[in-house]
């Protein structure tokens, strides 16, 4: 009897402490519920924001005037070449020494797919504007062009002459020396160019531009005062150029011919014809330029006087650039290039002989990437009324297309 209400006590004790387990498991079982729930909402709002941020990537961004997507309209690149240089002149010692050659900005697109432009510009060159067409010589390019429809297109701006040739059409960045007669040419200029391409393997350009970027007055300043010489009231190029592509692209061409009023009275002709063979694993070109000049403007006969007196006439320049390249596996590139040149006119002792042999190997490492590094060698020699000038130069360096967006 004394027990009876201890074990009351206790089984209420017990009754109080089920309840709260109880109540605490519903309420767990309450929040976990909840907590499920809200779980579960953010899985399924997430999965919804991926699938419209995968919709939105696989829809093309075009207004109803029908711009192209981003990625056609700008894309930007940085032409870039370096190197460690080891080179020996003639009666010189032997020097060591890094060298940036190429340093070039680049973008370009397709606004729309009639309308396209392209820029191209000289990190490591001056922006003074020069006099005749008030663009800095270190903008190679910048234009714009409209396909009239499928076959035709128009071209304005700043641009390269069409002049033919694969030496003179490789990006400069791919270059380790150019020959006397490219190095010595101005090639970018302002003008206009209409394209017709009849098909996918042919296409002709007919361009005029102007003659030069700089005044008669700042090429020819010291001409002398006895000096006859005016500068053409139309100082324009005339170029008219064919790309061909034959036997399933194995054969290709750039040829070009054009005409130079370089000053009155004066004219200038120019032809550049190169062709090349493109097979699976080995690839070449042989590149045959002239001219024929009136007033000379190339400037590297041995009497040619670059501007500093009187100009010399009639000078006559001819250059044979042969190159052959071949890969033994796709990573791994081998090449061969041989120059012969020859500038000269009627003068006594006025003709320079040149030669130009170049070889070396580059490793390309992604395939995705334009990325080179090379070794080469570059060996010139220039014959001067029967005296040598011999140059030798080892290259280790690397070249890199940067496709920057």
């Amino acid at each position: 009897m004394y027990f009876l209400p201890f074990m009351l006590i206790e089984k209420h004790k017990e009754y109080t402490e089920m309840k709260k387990l109880f109540i605490s498991a519903m309420f767990l079982s309450v929040m976990e519920a909840f907590a499920q729930e809200d779980l579960q909402g953010q899985i399924n709002q997430l999965k919804a924001e991926l699938e419209q941020i995968k919709q939105a990537q696989s829809m093309p961004v075009t207004s109803p005037e029908g711009i192209n997507p981003i990625d056609k309209r700008f894309n930007m690149y940085f032409n870039f070449q370096s190197s460690l240089d080891a080179e020996k002149a003639e009666g010189a010692d032997m020097t060591a020494k890094f060298k940036a050659r190429q340093l070039r900005l680049e973008v370009r697109g397709n606004i729309t797919d009639r309308i396209f432009y392209r820029f191209r510009h000289r990190l490591n060159k001056s922006n003074a504007g020069v006099d005749l067409d008030n663009l800095a010589k270190a903008t190679d390019m910048l234009y714009a062009g409209f396909h009239i429809d499928d076959k035709w297109a128009l071209t304005v701006g700043k641009m390269c002459q069409a002049w033919g040739g694969y030496e003179f059409d490789l990006n400069p960045m791919n270059i380790y020396e150019y020959s006397d007669f490219i190095d010595n040419m101005d090639n970018f200029m302002l003008g206009g160019m209409i394209t017709y391409a009849p098909n996918a393997n042919h296409e002709f350009n007919l361009q005029v531009t102007d003659v030069r970027n700089d005044s008669f007055e700042n090429i020819y300043t010291n001409r002398g005062p006895q000096s006859t010489l005016k500068q053409s009231n139309v100082p324009l190029t005339y170029i008219l150029n064919w790309n061909g592509s034959l036997f399933d692209g194995v054969l290709q061409t750039r040829w070009g011919v054009g005409l130079q009023s370089e000053a009155d009275g004066y004219n200038n002709t120019m032809v550049m014809l190169g062709t090349r063979v493109a097979l699976p694993k080995f690839q070449a070109f042989l590149d045959y330029m002239r001219a024929d000049e009136q007033l000379d403007r190339l400037n590297y006969t041995p009497l040619s006087n670059n501007g500093k007196g009187q100009p010399l006439k009639d000078t006559k320049y001819n250059t044979f650039v042969l190159k052959a390249e071949y890969q033994p596996i796709p990573s791994l590139n081998l090449f061969a290039q041989g120059i012969y040149e020859t500038a000269e006119n009627n003068l006594a002792g006025n003709k320079m002989t040149g030669l130009g042999y170049y070889g070396g190997v580059e490793y390309l490492p992604f395939p995705s990437q334009d990325l080179r590094f090379f070794l080469a060698y570059v060996g010139r020699s220039r014959d001067k009324n029967s005296m040598t000038e011999n140059t030798n130069r080892v290259s280790l360096g690397m070249m890199y297309r940067i496709k920057a967006f």
